[in-house]
């Protein structure tokens, strides 16, 4: 008897659909395994994966006209308006040349992103482009431990205090760091299914305690931020009914008040709490805030005199004043630490509409990938859906705190975001197209013939 009669069904064959595997897969994964180490740097702030880069980008581009195909360009709006807002800005701009170094470098990190977008989308594995990213983070994080305990922290315990060496890793700087840290482990989480639960696990705690090792404040509250999302997320993509997922965020807020209600109002754990923040590297928050609000300030008074701008890069040349000063050694500013400010002071208002822009569309790629699995019968993704947007979620938290946009790791996992409808996954052991075609239905295996 076939399986099939089991379900009162016709027998319906699942098409398998076979990953793509040639030399542009290897130089998926070599990227992947080669965009975090940008240390030492080239000229120019180069790492070792844009050498590599100069050979790929010219490679595809002759592929593509000699085979005339198509491609897909996402966040082509958005870039126009922010390259219109830089253009106009670089006017201003107290070092034109440093704008326009900063605008090539721009473009080549979008054209990069364009290039891994069609790749990624064109049938590759994306179980085995997303594992082999958790495993990179995983080293990366490890030799960041190890440098941190084998340059003055005797044991893992010192890794939260509020003083001591930052793990930097082969990163130049420990925000940096802490943000690839934060989307490798939505990267992990993405997993559900595709590795194994211990495996996963693992990975999410090495890449936590690493990231706790950064002291970086701005990365654990992204992190924190991003995991609220995610539940709430998951939970969306369970099909949990309405009523369900607002008694949990009920709960969840009744909880969160509770507890502040019973360390303020009421004293209970306050002096536990007093001693743990002054002895963890929470005590770092008022300090780092302090400096930010600095930093803010000054760049808004120059944004009040220049509306349309100041230049791409140029928010590290406004001259203070003495009282104004940022640094010890000098008069000059630092940077924004804050995307939204720093576009807004140094590309205008339109620049910040164009990089909010690009936020608010690479959302939308994952609900819209989302939906098409939903409508068309698809039961797995689930996991992949819900960390997409909670990484996205926390990068963007993060952003109030960092400039992220120039860091690589974030343009890949964008490129990720955008690849969904065209990448191959591995649920439950058997390859399945990703887009939600209504002709691929995750079917129970006791329907396959």
């Amino acid at each position: 008897m076939r399986a099939a009669a089991t379900w009162n069904q016709p027998s319906v064959r699942v098409p398998r659909v076979a990953a793509r595997r040639d030399a542009w897969g290897l130089y998926l994964l070599l990227t992947v395994a080669l965009a975090p180490i940008v240390v030492p740097p080239g000229p120019g702030q180069t790492a070792i994966v844009d050498l590599f880069n100069l050979i790929a980008i010219p490679v595809f581009v002759v592929t593509l006209l000699a085979t005339r195909r198509s491609i897909v360009v996402p966040f082509l709006v958005p870039v126009f308006l922010i390259g219109v807002a830089s253009l106009v800005a670089t006017v201003n701009a107290e070092s034109p040349s440093v704008a326009l170094f900063t605008m090539a470098q721009d473009t080549y990190l979008f054209v990069w992103f364009v290039v891994l977008v069609n790749l990624l989308r064109d049938h590759r594995d994306g179980t085995a482009f997303r594992t082999a990213w958790m495993w990179v983070a995983n080293a990366v994080a490890l030799y960041g431990l190890f440098t941190v305990l084998s340059h003055g922290g005797s044991s893992i315990m010192d890794l939260a205090r509020p003083k001591g060496v930052r793990a930097l890793a082969t990163f130049s700087n420990p925000n940096m760091f802490a943000d690839y840290l934060v989307v490798s482990f939505f990267i992990a989480l993405s997993l559900g299914g595709e590795v194994g639960r211990l495996v996963r696990l693992g990975s999410l705690a090495l890449l936590f305690t690493a990231l706790v090792a950064t002291k970086s404040n701005g990365g654990l509250m992204a992190l924190g931020v991003g995991l609220a999302v995610w539940m709430l997320a998951r939970a969306w993509t369970m099909r949990l009914p309405a009523t369900a997922l607002l008694a949990l965020g009920l709960l969840g807020g009744s909880l969160a008040l509770g507890s502040v209600w019973l360390v303020k109002g009421m004293g209970f754990g306050s002096s536990e709490l007093d001693a743990f923040e002054s002895e963890s590297l929470l005590k770092r928050a008022g300090h780092s805030s302090e400096d930010r609000m600095k930093i803010w300030t000054n760049l808004l008074r120059t944004y009040a005199r220049k509306p349309a701008g100041i230049g791409p890069g140029n928010s590290r040349l406004v001259e203070l004043s003495i009282e104004q000063r940022v640094r010890r050694e000098s008069l000059l500013s630092k940077e924004a630490h804050n995307d939204y400010l720093g576009y807004l002071v140094e590309r205008g208002p339109l620049g910040l509409l164009g990089m909010l822009a690009i936020k608010v569309e690479a959302f939308y790629w994952i609900v819209r990938w989302w939906n098409r699995r939903r409508k068309g019968g698809h039961r797995s993704g689930g996991a992949v859906a819900a960390a997409a947007i909670a990484g996205l979620v926390a990068t963007s938290v993060h952003s109030f705190t960092v400039e992220m946009l120039h860091f690589r790791h974030a343009w890949l996992f964008l490129a990720v975001v955008c690849s969904l409808d065209g990448m191959v996954f591995r649920w439950g052991g058997r390859a399945s197209r990703a887009g939600g075609d209504a002709d691929e239905p995750d079917l129970p295996q006791a329907a396959v013939a």
